[in-house]
């Protein structure tokens, strides 16, 4: 029984899911392998060995217990009435590892505010934009250049694990490594079959393909350029890496980075439609 559930454990390593999804099924296995445990306590108990059966029911009171906290963490938003966790962390004086003092928050980051120009009088709007694997792939590229110039900083906002850790339970949301969302350096609106794609990246030399237009508002965007003449105002950053808090400390997760779109519009004179 027990190398069953061994096996399976070892095949979700080589799995990439949530970590949140992955702890569900380990604490589901947990639970399976722990009344095996008190069947062989009831065998034990059974066949007159007493000491090893009452031995084996003790482990599983000890596991269980752990097994309740863990459904209570991973498959609720209730906090379990009977966690001490928080009461061992103090009195052993267990902490997350501080950062070092040089990575600690020194000010906004760089391009935040920036924009395509100063759309003044103009109405923007946010558009939705489609990526495909590609697309996402050469974002993620351009974030890594970016933060090689120091353009952007993936440090969490300077915050320590251990602020983290009480941001992210006092708010209740994740804590991103790009702590603000972050402007491209260079991008445009390009016609092209068609259709209204995004390029972008460090300046215009090194642009790329980052996506396609699909909707401005709550307008497909095909409909929209009837009437309008659309324009990039801004495409911010935003996503990536973060960390959420666990039971008694911040816990990390993978995350996709993605592109945040404001798109200026103006009407057509009755020349251009």
């Amino acid at each position: 029984m027990f190398s069953i559930i061994g096996l399976i454990n070892s095949y979700l390593g080589y799995i990439n899911i949530n970590v949140k999804l992955k702890n569900r099924v380990y604490t589901a296995l947990g639970t399976v392998g722990n009344f095996y445990l008190l069947y062989v306590a009831y065998r034990f108990l059974v066949n007159g060995f007493l000491v090893r059966g009452l031995l084996f029911i003790l482990a599983f009171f000890v596991i269980a217990y752990f097994l309740y906290l863990n459904i209570f963490y991973f498959f609720t938003s209730k906090r379990a009435r009977f966690d001490f966790s928080p009461w061992l962390e103090a009195k052993l004086g267990m902490k997350p590892k501080e950062e070092p003092a040089d990575k600690r928050r020194s000010g906004p980051q760089a391009g935040f505010v920036q924009t395509n120009g100063l759309f003044e009088g103009e109405t923007t709007l946010p558009a939705k934009l489609e990526c495909s694997t590609a697309e996402k792939q050469a974002l993620n590229e351009i974030v890594a250049q970016l933060e090689t110039q120091g353009y952007l900083k993936l440090n969490y906002g300077g915050y320590s694990d251990r602020e983290i850790f009480k941001l992210a339970k006092t708010k209740k949301k994740n804590i991103y490594a790009l702590n603000d969302p972050v402007a491209l350096p260079y991008f445009e609106l390009v016609h092209e079959d068609n259709h209204l794609e995004l390029y972008g990246g460090i300046n215009q030399i090194e642009e790329r393909k980052l996506g396609r237009i699909q909707s401005v508002g709550l307008m497909p965007v095909a409909e929209v350029e009837r009437k309008y003449s659309l324009f990039v105002a801004a495409a911010v950053i935003q996503g990536g890496a973060y960390k959420f808090a666990g039971r008694s400390t911040a816990m990390h997760e993978e995350g996709p980075y993605d592109l945040k779109i404001q798109v200026a519009y103006r009407k057509k004179n009755d020349s251009q439609v």
